[in-house]
């Protein structure tokens, strides 16, 4: 459930979602994601929008902090923004001293210094790139100072409401669920963060696999063949909640068709499953 209010039409046809006068999240049509790299936009994506559940044996190993101790935001500011930044802001200081740095200048090819300068939120907000920014105390009406992400050139401020309207949008673009694993236990947290970092290494060590790919060829085969071109050019919120929808739909008709056949009972089953145009 957001947080926050968004015209959910607008949401699924692809609009944008305008946060201040000068944040905007975009959204990407499957095409756009493909010609940017899946892997790329999804780690995107998830680490945007990461808790502390979400990065527990990280904060843990690194830095020695309880991640059910820290608010999203505070993890957004220290941690995470730096995450989905591009290396501008290191190739600047290279530029900036050549002297000093001439060896690492030397090493770099043309490939490595168009790596270092893409941005990875490139497709979720427009024209912003979280290496533009620089951490700020700001002192609130309580005296207690704040702190926020300020683009000095551009004027821009990302506060903790920005950021979480940032992320909700973000989440409910994509249709995901803050993590709100709490553990019942120190033992329990001990266990949950030496999972977390197994499943990381083995992870690491496991070709990446497509999420999109089957999600495309069983909307292709489902709608019949209705064309490559229309697929690809589907917005992301689009694409995923028909994939949903899809779901949805062949539930409903088998509960029925069992129903009608004599073959299931509908006693006891949610009669929210039997509408096929409810809301998912």
């Amino acid at each position: 459930m957001s947080i926050f209010e968004f015209d959910e039409l607008s949401i699924y046809r692809g609009r944008d979602v305008q946060i201040t006068n000068k944040i905007t999240i975009i959204q990407p049509t499957i095409s756009q994601i493909e010609e940017f790299g899946e892997k790329n936009y999804f780690n995107a994506v998830h680490t945007l929008t990461s808790v502390g559940a979400d990065l527990k044996w990280q904060l843990w190993d690194f830095y020695q902090i309880d991640y059910t101790k820290i608010s999203d935001y505070d993890l957004f500011v220290k941690f995470t923004y730096q995450l989905i930044s591009s290396k501008k802001r290191l190739y600047n200081e290279l530029l900036k001293y050549p002297e000093k740095y001439e060896n690492e200048l030397s090493s770099l090819s043309k490939n490595d210094i168009d790596k270092m300068l893409i941005n990875p939120l490139e497709l979720i907000l427009k024209n912003i790139d979280l290496a533009d920014f620089t951490p700020m105390k700001l002192k609130n009406n309580t005296d207690s100072e704040e702190i926020i992400l300020y683009d000095i050139e551009n004027d821009i401020t990302i506060d903790r409401f920005v950021y979480m309207q940032i992320v909700d949008a973000v989440r409910n673009i994509h249709g995901l669920k803050r993590n709100n694993q709490i553990p019942a236990n120190e033992r329990t947290k001990r266990d949950l963060i030496d999972d977390a970092r197994d499943e990381a290494i083995l992870s690491a060590k496991t070709p990446y696999k497509s999420i999109l790919k089957p999600l495309v060829s069983t909307l292709s085969v489902y709608c019949g063949q209705c064309g490559d071109e229309k697929i690809w050019n589907m917005p992301i919120s689009m694409f995923l909640d028909s994939i949903k929808r899809i779901n949805k739909i062949q539930d409903s008709n088998a509960l029925l068709q069992g129903a009608y056949s004599g073959f299931s009972n509908l006693k006891g089953i949610d009669k929210s499953r039997l509408d096929m145009f409810n809301d998912i």
